[in-house]
């Protein structure tokens, strides 16, 4: 394989992951909106997770293959920067896209940590609310049906 078509892997896999990078921030959104929902189910929530986390694994591939071919090139390229140059140029371009989108899905990232964390204290806080109406009407049941709530009354009449 000639020197310069492994140039071209290398760019090729930045435009790759800045494809990723693009879906993954649509997924980020998606989150966003399910977690800001409050009839969204935990399964909309997992398979959002799930696409994430695909998305994810090939932005670790794409960057081991990048690595790896980048590794093997490196001295071939800085050799004989004037051959490469538009390729060069192409791909700083492509780390700087890269660099803002992977900012982007930091941040939005973060933003769906605070929302799930503020959504699983609601549903904590309703569970509780519901325990504790459970316990409430259960305490109240067993205390009907307890043979002493069959008590004398507490005032007689003595006049009679």
């Amino acid at each position: 394989m000639e020197n310069m078509d492994y140039v071209v892997m290398l760019r090729e896999s930045l435009e790759k992951k800045a494809d990723v990078l693009r879906v993954l921030n649509i997924r980020n959104k998606e989150q966003e909106a399910i977690l800001k929902d409050p009839n969204s189910t935990p399964d909309d929530l997992e398979k959002n997770m799930n696409m994430k986390s695909e998305l994810i694994e090939r932005i670790i591939m794409l960057d081991d293959g990048f690595e790896q071919l980048f590794n093997r090139v490196k001295a071939i390229i800085e050799a004989d920067r004037d051959t490469y140059a538009d390729e060069i140029r192409l791909m700083q371009e492509l780390i700087k896209k890269v660099t803002a989108l992977t900012a982007d899905v930091e941040a939005s990232e973060y933003r769906n940590k605070e929302y799930a964390k503020t959504r699983f204290a609601n549903v904590k806080k309703e569970i509780r609310e519901i325990k504790k109406s459970s316990d409430v009407v259960s305490s109240y049941y067993k205390h009907m049906m307890s043979p002493q709530t069959t008590a004398d009354p507490a005032f007689l009449d003595k006049k009679k």
